[in-house]
């Protein structure tokens, strides 16, 4: 190897294990922001268009970050988690979207958040009963109120599967861990519960605090940032009321704390109000308050986003910056923040114009023709001005593969607007939500349809649609545009040949 590589190489090695050293010897969240304002996303939102649809309103309305839920309390695993014990109890329930959504999101710059239940974890316990909560009636594990096993506090076991977990979730490139359900229940018959491995020497909140403890040793290293969410009326009370959430044991091993200061949660009698829902800002600006006299860490309440209209959303906003608090995080368990954005466009006294995920065909039908050309053939041919496609799969030559051999793959290249006219000419229901993908096997059924073949009978051909007239899949082609077909063929693969007398041929 030579002397100037080495060299390389050595410098190379130095920095990783500077950063390695830097990261293992902070003992402070230096880094972690304190004027976070994020969503929730549900699991079911993470397709590239939800993605895409919520980060056009982030920029709008100057939201930074997204809490990803990627761990459910039926114990489901949304990434493609390699842990050994996730595979063997079933619990990986992933196509991949958690690291698309999370690429997508750190392309534009957001603070990224991976929202872990803990304690609630059905899967886990459903197939190691040993490591959960035990129903001294039943001796089977004990039920909550929706029907889910919980995992049980104590056990270390549960803590190790959880933290392993969340070292793969830095690994992809997490920002933050925040952990959920890292309490003891509070709805279902609990005078049945029994803990294995309690023998007295910790009571609840001595326990969820060494398991913050724990958490704290072993993920500061990778430098993610650990965040904790905690019952609303934890702001309020300095003694444990049975889950074993209380702000002292909880602030020292965490760097935000995350109250779900939901209004219209809070008890009949609440502050003296019958119907505390109804005073969103005060139940706001005087919980942060309380917080802010027990602990220095960030707070970094949950805003209720259901339920609610934007008045009173921003009402909470309005509590939240009298209370001094930088951060926030909006929660909508549907993850659907259509009443959360009119909030803020009327803060900010801005009008959020809805997302465009592609050029519509009013965007495209005057731009020139489009040929896009597989290894041998040309598998596109457009004239957006005259409005018609020809199409066709392309066939293996000389032992090069064709790079359009499946019908989807050939699909995948007609513009979406173009797509969307021939789906509603057509009366295929569809949304500007629908996923490109799902739209092209929506097409794919109508050419499959109109030319009555089985799609693995497909073989290359030139297919036209009029997509002006009717959106029909056709193999009758009208003559003078199959020759423009022709010759954008014979231009595209006839490089060394006079273009000019391939165009006078057939004139």
């Amino acid at each position: 190897m030579k002397p100037d590589r080495i060299c390389k190489g050595l410098w190379r090695k130095l920095a990783i294990n500077l950063t390695i050293l830097l990261l293992t010897t902070s003992q402070t969240p230096a880094s972690t922001p304190e004027d976070i304002t994020a969503l929730y996303i549900p699991s079911h939102c993470f397709t590239e268009r939800r993605i895409d649809e919520f980060v056009h309103y982030t920029k709008l309305a100057g939201i930074n970050a997204a809490v990803l839920h990627v761990k459910d309390p039926h114990g489901r695993i949304r990434w493609k988690s390699s842990n050994a014990q996730a595979a063997e109890i079933g619990a990986v329930a992933s196509n991949g979207l958690v690291e698309n959504a999370l690429r997508q999101l750190k392309a534009q710059g957001l603070w990224t958040i991976a929202k872990l239940d803990v304690f609630v974890d059905h899967q886990l316990v459903a197939q190691r009963p040993d490591m959960g909560i035990i129903n001294i009636q039943s001796g089977h594990p004990w039920l909550d109120k929706k029907g889910l096993y919980w995992a049980n506090p104590f056990n270390q076991k549960v803590w190790a599967y959880n933290l392993a977990l969340c070292k793969e979730l830095a690994a992809l490139g997490f920002d933050e861990i925040q952990f959920d359900y890292i309490r003891f229940p509070s709805d279902g018959d609990l005078s049945v519960i029994e803990y294995p491995l309690d023998m007295g020497q910790m009571n609840k909140t001595q326990c969820i605090g060494k398991f913050l403890e724990s958490a704290h040793a072993e993920l500061n290293p990778t430098g993610v940032t650990i965040s904790v969410d905690v019952f609303g009326m934890v702001a309020w009370k300095t003694v444990d009321f049975g889950v074993g959430q209380l702000i002292e044991t909880i602030a020292p091993h965490v760097d935000v704390i995350c109250p779900m200061l939901y209004p219209s949660h809070f008890p009949s009698g609440f502050l003296g109000k019958k119907e505390p829902g109804k005073y969103p800002q005060e139940i706001m600006e005087l919980s942060i308050k309380r917080m802010k006299r027990r602990t220095g860490k960030i707070i970094r309440p949950w805003v209720q986003g259901f339920w609610y209209q934007p008045a009173d959303i921003n009402a909470q906003l309005d509590g939240l910056s009298e209370s001094g608090a930088r951060g926030w995080a909006v929660w909508n368990p549907s993850g659907n923040y259509s009443t959360t954005y009119k909030a803020l466009s009327v803060r900010l006294n801005q009008t959020f114009p809805p997302p465009e995920f592609y050029p519509s065909l009013t965007d495209i039908i005057h731009n020139d023709d489009r040929i896009i050309a597989g290894n041998h053939r040309v598998v596109n041919f457009t004239n957006y001005k005259l409005g018609y496609s020809i199409v066709s799969l392309e066939e293996s030559k000389n032992s090069t593969k064709g790079a359009y051999t499946t019908l989807i793959q050939v699909l995948e290249t007609i513009d979406e607007g173009i797509v969307d006219q021939i789906l509603a000419t057509r009366n295929i229901p569809f949304s500007k939500r629908t996923c490109r993908y799902n739209k092209k096997v929506r097409l794919a059924g109508l050419l499959c349809k109109d030319l009555q073949i089985n799609p693995r009978r497909l073989r290359p051909k030139a297919i036209y649609i009029d997509w002006q007239n009717g959106c029909r899949f056709t193999e009758s082609i009208p003559a003078d545009r199959l020759i423009n077909y022709r010759i954008a063929a014979e231009v595209t693969f006839s490089k060394d040949r006079d273009i000019y007398a391939i165009l006078s041929k057939h004139l």
